[in-house]
């Protein structure tokens, strides 16, 4: 099946890209759409496209993933400034660490890193600021 612009399509998300885009494929071609979150179902609109991947709108969510939850901010989708606030806190939590990790082994080189710890997380998700500190040998 091929999708033009602005054509509706279905798509399972299976990933997430740096910026909080899920990512999904179909037929191996890359979609990245905001909002979305890993395990989602939903129908989503092709906006801009590339030779190898694209970018959708989130048009509904068929099937929420267990991680999705109702933003705590009422204009959060319209802001677009906090990228992951439809995610678990758990759920957030996880997708930081991954991304810390994966930076670590992709630009520090640090392959066999024994990492840190991230702890429970704040005791109260929103308002937060934290800061982190890497040591190397």
């Amino acid at each position: 099946m091929e999708i033009r612009k602005n054509d509706e399509f279905e798509l399972t998300i299976e990933d997430m890209s740096e910026d909080g885009a899920g990512i999904g494929k179909q037929d191996g071609y890359i979609w990245f759409v905001k909002d979305a979150v890993i395990g989602d179902r939903i129908r989503a609109r092709a906006m801009k496209m590339k030779k190898n991947y694209g970018f959708a709108r989130l048009m509904e969510v068929l099937e929420a993933s267990k991680d999705r939850v109702m933003p705590e901010c009422p204009v959060a989708r319209q802001c677009g400034g906090c990228q992951l606030q439809m995610m678990s806190y758990e759920a957030q939590l996880h997708f930081k660490e991954r991304k810390v990790y994966n930076n670590l082994r992709r630009i520090g080189g640090m392959e066999n890193h024994h990492g840190a710890d991230p702890g429970d997380g704040a005791p109260v998700a929103l308002p937060q600021q934290g800061t982190v500190s890497v040591w190397t040998r």
